[in-house]
């Protein structure tokens, strides 16, 4: 049976004595500043991040050669995590700190190194680090590992993402110290080495301990990467001191959200339809997309100055950005003005070394006729400052470039083509994505929006989880929001041509679902892309797969706001199975794995619209309209207190009221109005759509053997509806 991409749809309850889990959802990552300039380049960004946002954690990083936290300050974490590849140069000043600090830390996670040489005074510290786990340094280390036999508790721990190389690597001889540690990986010494065992993976109530090359495998050469732990399972067990239900961005109303953006670059690119005509590739857009595809929203962002003739763009496709922009289904965006690709060539900003940049790639003809045509014709001057095929830091360089007009006019520019009844939102970085923190910080003083840059991969080419990004890129004191999906045109990943990248997107759209649902699904592309008929066709596949999915379709913005709004989530105990739930903002739904013997309890709890189940996944979702959201969880199967609630549906629902058998909510989206409720007394319903006080469509529908009531609303939900749910008979056919 072929399953497209659409398709893929141990507790221990207890408290414990620690500060409340509203400040142990952050994980304190140190790093390494010379060897790791920042923190976006950091191990820990790349490859653990995703696990641990998965899992409802944040990262706050702190560089050890600029000061490190007091030990006062440790228990507000759920841990510290390290994941040195190199001694760190300054390590002293760390060594003498976490000596003494950790004993404050609530867990410890080392990954690799541990930052200090065991031959030297600097073994105390290590001692120090390792005994928080409950672990020891022997003392001695094996650099030959010929005749060393690895034995793995459990290899789906240790061998995640494929069996170790035959050739072992190096390792320094750690020990057991208590018997709460428990070993994944060990490694039985030969007589040679001094005999005994080593402990190479480990985890504990303390904290984790998973040594250098036995961790990760990593070459710089191909850019590829592969876990050898399972990431999810090791910072799980080495991070969480009780089960707690973690945020999640990649589901909505219980379903997998789906989400669609575009740039506008090749927006003044003309391609010859089948007749021979030429048309603009934005035209091909505008009918071959957004008019057949009402029923699927899709985000545009337009960069202005391909409208500006002025530095070298094109008025022409103006009317065609507003009846694109029209469409209800089209949400209107920005994507800077000059189109900036190497975003990092701009923090220190030459328009000298800029313009020396022009003349070398373009050097004058024979006897100064290159002169004397930009004398003769300003266009083929400007022509000149217009890259092709990204040669250039940025699309239109003839006037210098401003960070101001590349944000706060390209915003005002693109607010004044919009249509009346609609705001531009978000703000979607072009190239390479990498803004600068000032960037960042100035659309956000717009109130804007932003996303884009990571590159997700999980496919052919790159088999691994490690190659997907985490939710949000750290720039200093902000924070860039990544897209879910790997554009077509990335400048990092080597990317085979358009159509092979869209090819390679449907792996990724799978792996990330199965076995765990890890992002949501992103279709992301430029304009440019969608003249080449056989990539408009793949993008045509796709949607149309979602058409008929079940999934809940948003608009870019409402993603980018939900990544944006995980960090700020509060997550507070209020006793066994008991939690409130604060500061939520758009995050509308919370996730519990491994959770087969449990459910929650619709009757205790408040806020909570009700839960779908995906395996052993449980999914609870909320209600926008109530702050804060108390969840009380249950082992009672089938529920103590039955009470109806959502399980799944393609829009977004908000504002339940449940009265007896009857209930009322609002509900907005895109496409056909799916839902279905769980825990309806059995019977026939009557449902009701209104809009205004106005009644649009009513009709009966009965529940199921399991009683489940499921309908389809057939209005256009753009704009939100209400609906009530009013029981007509009992399920025998006599009166209620």
């Amino acid at each position: 049976m072929r399953l497209g991409v659409f398709g893929f749809l141990a507790l221990g309850l207890t408290t414990a004595a620690a500060p409340s889990l509203a400040s142990s959802r952050s994980v304190l990552a140190l790093y390494d500043g010379d060897a790791e300039p920042n923190a976006a380049v950091t191990r820990i960004h790349r490859y653990a991040e995703l696990p641990l946002n998965h899992l409802g954690f944040t990262v706050e990083y702190r560089d050890i050669r600029h000061g490190l936290p007091a030990a006062s300050d440790l228990p507000r974490y759920a841990g510290v995590l390290t994941w040195f590849s190199t001694l760190p140069a300054g390590r002293r000043a760390y060594l003498d700190w976490a000596r003494t600090a950790l004993r404050s830390a609530r867990r410890v996670v080392i990954l690799g190194m541990t930052g200090g040489t065991f031959w030297t005074d600097e073994a105390l510290a290590i001692d120090a680090l390792l005994g928080q786990i409950g672990l020891r340094h022997d003392r001695r280390a094996v650099e030959l590992t010929l005749g060393t036999v690895q034995q793995a508790r459990d290899r789906a721990l240790t061998e995640y993402e494929g069996k170790s190389d035959p050739v072992l690597p190096g390792f320094e001889v750690v020990d057991r110290r208590r018997p709460d540690v428990e070993p994944w990986l060990e490694l039985v010494l030969p007589d040679r080495d001094g005999g005994g065992r080593s402990v190479a993976v480990a985890v504990s109530a303390r904290g984790g301990y998973a040594a250098a090359g036995y961790e990760f495998m990593e070459n710089p050469g191909s850019g590829r990467s592969r876990w050898r732990i399972d990431p999810f399972a090791f910072f799980a067990r080495a991070l969480k001191d009780e089960r707690w239900p973690a945020p999640d961005v990649t589901t909505l109303s219980g379903r997998r959200i789906f989400f669609s953006h575009v740039e506008s670059e090749g927006l003044n690119n003309v391609v010859l339809t089948k007749a021979k005509e030429q048309v603009l590739v934005a035209q091909v857009f505008l009918k071959e997309i957004v008019d057949r595809y009402p029923d699927l929203p899709v985000t545009f962002a337009l960069t202005p100055g391909d409208l500006d003739p002025t530095i070298g763009g094109n008025e022409t496709p103006r009317e065609v950005v507003r009846a694109i922009w029209s469409a209800p289904q089209v949400e209107p965006s920005v994507a800077s003005y000059t189109r900036p690709y190497r975003w990092g060539y701009f923090n220190d900003y030459s328009r000298a070394r800029e313009e020396e940049l022009v003349a070398e790639s373009r050097a004058p003809g024979r006897l100064g006729l290159r002169r004397l045509a930009d004398y003769m014709n300003a266009n083929v001057r400007t022509d000149r400052f217009v890259a092709k095929a990204r040669e250039y830091p940025r699309n239109y360089l003839l006037k210098p470039f401003d960070l101001a007009q590349e944000i706060r006019t390209a915003s005002v520019t693109a607010q004044d083509l919009a249509p009346s009844e609609k705001s531009v939102r978000l703000y979607q970085w072009t190239g390479d994505a990498h803004p600068s923190e000032e960037a960042i910080a100035m659309t956000r003083s717009l109130g804007l929006l932003n996303i884009n840059g990571g590159e997700a991969r999980f496919d052919q080419l790159y088999p691994s989880v490690s190659h997907l990004p985490p939710l949000a890129r750290p720039v200093g004191r902000q924070r860039q929001i990544y897209a879910v999906g790997g554009n077509e045109i990335p400048l990092v990943k080597a990317w085979r041509p358009a159509v092979e990248a869209l090819r390679g997107l449907r792996t990724t759209l799978v792996n990330t679902e199965a076995p765990r649902r890890l992002k949501g699904l992103n279709l992301h592309y430029h304009l440019a892309s969608v003249g080449n008929s056989e990539v408009l066709r793949l993008i045509q596949g796709y949607l149309d797969e979602a058409r008929t999915a079940a999934i809940i379709p948003i608009q870019t913005a409402d993603y980018a706001a939900m990544a944006d709004d995980f960090f700020n989530v509060e997550i507070v105990a209020d006793g066994a199975s008991r939690w409130w739930v604060r500061h939520r903002g758009m995050v509308q739904t919370l996730r519990f794995d491994d959770a087969e013997a449990i459910q929650v309890d619709l009757a205790e709890s408040r806020g909570v619209l009700g839960q779908t189940r995906q395996g052993s996944v449980l999914y609870v979702s909320l209600d926008a309209a109530v702050e804060p959201v108390r969840l009380v969880v249950d082992g009672a199967i089938p529920p103590r207190n039955s009470r109806v609630g959502l399980t799944d549906s393609r829009w977004q629902v908000s504002k339940l009221i449940r009265d007896g058998a009857d209930w009322r909510f609002t509900a907005q989206g895109f496409g056909p109005g799916d839902f279905a409720w769980d825990g309806a007394a059995p019977g026939r319903y009557r449902v009701t759509a209104n809009r205004s006080d106005a009644r649009l469509w009513s009709a009966d529908v009965e529940t199921d053997a399991v009683g489940r009531l499921s309908f389809s609303v057939p209005l256009s939900g753009v704009e939100r509806l209400s609906l009530t749910v009013v029981r007509q008979s009992e399920a025998a056919g006599g009166p209620p």
